[in-house]
């Protein structure tokens, strides 16, 4: 049976259960965010977006609250700037410090295709997958993807991979999380190329309500915008997408 026959015969019963699921999740990831900011331990997300519309200007356009690798609750802002370009910037809940920042041009991404073929390329052996893709810019400004291979509970290999061409250009340690009935992402993405178009930006590996993997999928549209998808990492369910400006 085709991927694309198997996700559309899964999706019709278990989609609802799961969609619960990630409402449920996210409920109490809210009350954990209004626990947390009447304790003191986070910044009220009002300040935090005052701080950084006054430091870097622009409209914000999302919010996304995300996980670190070690439980910390971080948020996910993209503004656009006067001049029409988007930023990204990802913001520590606690300190209101700005952990990553990044000015998007994804001129070089590519398509779900030619990334799966990227990554069949590396050839890992069994016990590794990978985690988290995300296309950048080198110092010199080349698109790259920078690519996170895991094996279960040991250290992990950051990758960076040239974006025209495939070619491996660095790797060093990085941390891990476990990979319980995972399935490789390079596998997957193949199977959902014919359904959802658009060059890559992020592909990352999260976990839901009990811990639940999913990948979360970035694609750039032609129009500028993004879509985002979410896939159960073990069942290829696709659990929900969503179209941003």
């Amino acid at each position: 049976m085709s991927l694309p026959h198997c996700l559309s015969r899964l999706a019709w019963l278990v989609l609802l259960p799961l969609a619960a699921d990630l409402a449920h999740g996210a409920a109490q990831e809210q009350e954990a965010v209004r626990t947390g900011v009447a304790s003191g331990q986070y910044q009220p997300l009002s300040a935090i977006l005052s701080q950084v519309t006054a430091r870097h200007g622009g409209r914000v356009l999302d919010i996304a609250s995300k996980r670190g690798p070690f439980d910390e609750l971080r948020y996910e802002i993209k503004l656009l700037d006067a001049q029409g370009h988007k930023q990204r910037l990802l913001v520590d809940a606690a300190s209101g410090r700005t952990i990553e920042h990044r000015r998007e041009d994804h001129a070089q991404a590519v398509s779900m295709t030619a990334l799966a073929a990227y990554l069949a390329q590396l050839k890992l052996p069994a016990g590794q997958y990978i985690s988290d893709v995300k296309f950048d810019r080198d110092s010199a400004g080349q698109g790259v993807y920078q690519i996170h291979v895991n094996t279960s509970y040991t250290p992990s290999t950051r990758l960076v991979m040239g974006a025209a061409t495939g070619q491996l250009l660095a790797q060093s340690p990085h941390h891990a999380i476990a990979s319980d009935g995972i399935q490789r992402i390079e596998h997957i993405l193949p199977g959902l190329a014919p359904r959802f178009q658009g060059q890559v930006l992020e592909i990352e590996l999260e976990h839901g309500k009990h811990h639940r993997p999913y990948y979360e999928i970035e694609l750039l549209q032609g129009n500028g915008s993004t879509l985002e998808l979410k896939i159960d990492a073990v069942t290829l369910e696709l659990l929900s997408q969503k179209l941003e400006d």
